[in-house]
């Protein structure tokens, strides 16, 4: 691939929000989650059709199977149980001169859960092309509902807990030179209804009650460098979450106050004209936990009578994750002139493996990933 190809290609894929046109394509993927005591297999398929006329679409089908040996998921021992949960979604993007619009729809569900997610976005570029604005807003209407019991939270006749959740973000990304590119982004949700886990329990207080307002926020910065000598490109990327309670004043009661940083780094090399290696590191730093989680699991104690929200997730406390992943890109014109796979030779086949050590009670996890992309 030549210095363009690689470098301009990387940079653009990596940091525009939205994507540019590409070949009409099918992918197939799947991936496979493994840690100690849950088991994730997920085949998907995409296909995306881009019209010469300005229309373009995108479909996505995927199947989550989830098996898994915890009390928080239903059972009433720590059995070994398994879920599995359909998603399926739909994009349509018309294209100008410079400007895109995308409006989406994505349907998930499984057997206590269902969600229907509505998006729009768009972007423009300005200043030769070297600059874009790109904008988004989402709705997603979520709901829940437990096994073997009806919740607090559900207002009867209906057995299922509300969850919605509103999302904006804007960015800004820039062309610096023909081996630079710089993006800063900005993003919100609210989110109004139950956040909490209808299984999971804390000793003496029964099922977990965490607060039902929710605003999260997110600002985040990406560079990606080409490095031509070495045929080699590079992306940083710098995220900073935090989250509130609507409402509160600054400084006053607010039993969110979660807050995390993440670090990100990834190599793309070109080891030869058909075969690229991406090599990724992340670190995930939670050092601030919500204000109402304490460590239940060290001291069942901790909650004082009378405490309004309690809950054993780990997630809510302080969190460190380590993230290393290696991936292989092969486009396969080698396989032209073999008998049966010939016709494989228009796609790129991947292949990655990433590693999670975490500091949480759910352990340390694999994340094994295959995919073939093909034009037609």
């Amino acid at each position: 691939m030549k210095r363009e190809g690689l470098g301009v290609a990387l940079a653009v894929t990596a940091l525009l929000s939205t994507p540019a046109r590409a070949d009409d394509t099918v992918t197939l993927r799947g991936a496979y989650y493994r840690e100690a005591s849950t088991r994730v297999i997920q085949p998907m398929v995409e296909v995306e059709r881009d019209s010469p006329t300005g229309w373009d679409v995108k479909a996505h089908f995927l199947v989550d199977t989830i098996t898994s040996a915890s009390v928080s998921a239903g059972t009433t021992a720590d059995s070994i149980f398994t879920e599995t949960r359909n998603e399926a979604g739909l994009a349509v993007r018309k294209r100008w001169d410079r400007t895109d619009v995308t409006a989406g729809y994505r349907y998930s569900a499984e057997s206590d859960y269902w969600s229907h997610a509505l998006n729009l976005s768009g972007s423009r570029r300005f200043w030769g092309d070297t600059a874009r604005v790109s904008a988004s807003l989402g709705l997603s209407l979520d709901s829940v509902s437990s096994r073997f019991r009806t919740p607090e939270c559900a207002t009867p006749p209906s057995h299922a807990c509300p969850l919605t959740t509103t999302f904006g973000g804007l960015s800004y990304t820039q062309i610096l030179s023909p081996d630079i590119l710089g993006q800063i982004s900005a993003e919100s949700a609210y989110l109004d209804g139950f956040q909490g886990n209808l299984y999971r329990t804390v000793p003496n207080f029964g099922y977990e009650r965490v607060p039902d307002r929710r605003l999260r926020n997110a600002l985040a910065t990406r560079w990606a460098f080409y490095v031509p000598p070495a045929s080699l490109a590079i992306r940083l990327q710098y995220r900073y979450y935090f989250d509130v309670f609507p409402g509160s004043t600054p400084g006053g009661p607010d039993p969110w106050r979660l807050a995390s940083h993440t670090f990100e780094l990834r190599l793309y090399e070109e080891l030869a004209p058909t075969f690229t290696v991406r090599a990724m590191g992340r670190v995930y730093l939670q050092n601030w936990s919500a204000t109402f989680w304490c460590d239940v699991a060290a001291t069942s104690t901790c909650y004082p009578p009378g405490a309004v929200y309690y809950t054993t997730d780990p997630k809510l406390g302080h969190v460190t994750t380590y993230y290393p992943e290696l991936e292989l890109i092969w486009r396969a014109e080698a396989l032209a002139p073999v008998p049966v796979l010939g016709w494989l030779s228009a796609g790129t086949f991947t292949i990655s493996y990433g590693r999670y050590f975490q500091s949480t009670s759910f352990g340390d996890a694999h994340v094994l990933q295959a995919g073939y992309t093909m034009p037609y």
